[in-house]
């Protein structure tokens, strides 16, 4: 049990059914309505309806992501007791932060009765169970990030790099700048990072001058900032990397004389969870995170609940049981007919929607580093809309490949080309 003094948040669910052409929202209002104790044992347990809606939770609750999982299981509890819908029943799996664990839970899953799956977090586990979920029909939103997964049936509410990317080219189109180095892992998911990067820079005119992959075990970027550095053919450099990395990057750039304004320094939302008000190297640095609806509502309740600062996928599992609540109204013919609809949802997170394709979108802020810490200097807006139409990489022009340092570059393509 656990003592709080907080506002709780209802989620108000509006008509949807039967309106193509009516674009209504699923907002959260703020009640002045209070509460003392809740007793998360009972909200697990004993929430039950005739005509609820029965959702499976997979996440790693054991292994080696188990503390992810532990910590997304808590914001769910407390998203339940925020929204006070009993239509919505959450049973909790443990995928074991394995591919058999959670091949296991869905299976277990399915035969309790499951009408929609949340989780499961990893990309191995959400790849692991999708073909037992297609056949069996159950709708499954996952907190992946990794588009190669992703397909109608099998969603993502979490915040893949595609859109962040693409938010943050137009931000930098926005500023005139036109030449970009980029630098990313070596892992598969700076490859996806690369393979964003180049397709929206050539939907948007802009040059991808240089790659750089780096070995994210190492803080020694000496050599590859030297190699990217020469000629300075680029007016913008964007870092998908956080924490000593971030820091160590920026510092050999500012040792090349390369920073701001000549350069202006991008990232992605990992730069939200670095201290960079002290960073001087990094002020005007700007990056993409989703728009708080309610400010620090969400952190601050989870922090006097359990006593420690959320991470950002916390948020996202809260998010996901108010989607859930929302279907439970029952306005859709079916539930995937609700998880695409049009008009999309507005969370803690912002306002989100997700895509026939499996994939999300959000509404996005660019934040600015300050001496003061980030700030708002770009308001996200509903306005995202997704464009069936892809630029097919294969027929991106030789020329217009960018130079790659630090992997070789055949083996870039052809994980490009086959990806």
């Amino acid at each position: 049990m656990q003592v709080l003094k907080q506002i709780a948040i209802f989620f108000l669910m509006f008509g949807l059914f039967g309106c193509n052409n009516r674009l209504t929202d699923n907002r959260i209002e703020i009640s002045d309505y209070k509460y003392d104790i809740i007793d998360y044992d009972v909200i697990k347990s004993e929430i039950s309806a005739e005509d609820s809606l029965n959702v499976a939770v997979l996440l790693p609750l054991t292994g080696e992501a188990s503390a992810f999982g532990q910590g997304m299981q808590n914001a769910m509890f407390m998203a339940l007791d925020d929204l006070g819908n009993n239509k919505v029943v959450l049973k909790f799996y443990d995928t074991k932060s394995s591919e058999l664990g959670a091949k296991e839970a869905i299976k277990m899953a399915s035969n309790d009765g499951a009408k929609l799956v949340l989780g499961p977090l990893m990309n191995k586990e959400v790849d692991a169970i999708a073909d037992y979920a297609l056949s069996e029909n159950i709708p499954v939103v996952s907190f992946t990030t990794s588009p190669q997964v992703l397909q109608k049936g099998i969603y993502s509410i979490g915040l893949l790099n595609g859109e962040q990317i693409e938010r943050t080219l137009s931000y930098m189109k926005l500023q005139n700048k036109n030449r970009l180095v980029l630098l990313v892992p070596d892992n598969n998911s700076g490859l996806n990072i690369v393979k964003s990067t180049l397709m929206s820079a050539q939907d948007k005119g802009i040059s991808l001058v240089k790659v750089g992959f780096y070995n994210q075990n190492s803080i020694d970027f000496t050599s590859l900032v030297n190699s990217l550095s020469e000629n300075k053919d680029f007016d913008t450099v964007l870092i998908a990397d956080s924490g000593n990395r971030l820091k160590s990057l920026v510092s050999m750039f500012a040792y090349n004389d390369i920073m701001y304004p000549d350069v202006l320094f991008m990232g992605t939302s990992a730069w939200d969870n670095t201290n960079l008000s002290k960073e001087t190297i990094l002020y005007h640095g700007v990056y993409p995170m989703v728009s708080k609806s309610y400010g620090t509502y969400f952190t601050d309740k989870y922090k006097n609940t359990f006593g420690e600062h959320p991470k950002s996928i916390y948020s996202v599992a809260y998010d996901s049981v108010l989607l859930a609540s929302v279907l439970s109204a029952g306005n859709y013919e079916n539930l995937e007919d609700g998880l695409t609809s049009k008009s999309g949802f507005i969370g803690v997170n912002g306002y989100f929607k997700i895509l026939p394709t499996g994939q999300s979108r959000h509404s996005l802020d660019m934040y600015e580093i300050t001496s003061e810490g980030p700030k708002v200097v770009l308001k996200g807006d509903k306005n995202v809309e997704y464009d069936e139409s892809k630029i097919d990489i294969r027929y991106i022009p030789y020329e217009a490949l960018p130079t790659i340092y630090g992997k070789n570059n055949s083996e870039v393509l052809k994980w490009l080309y086959n990806n």
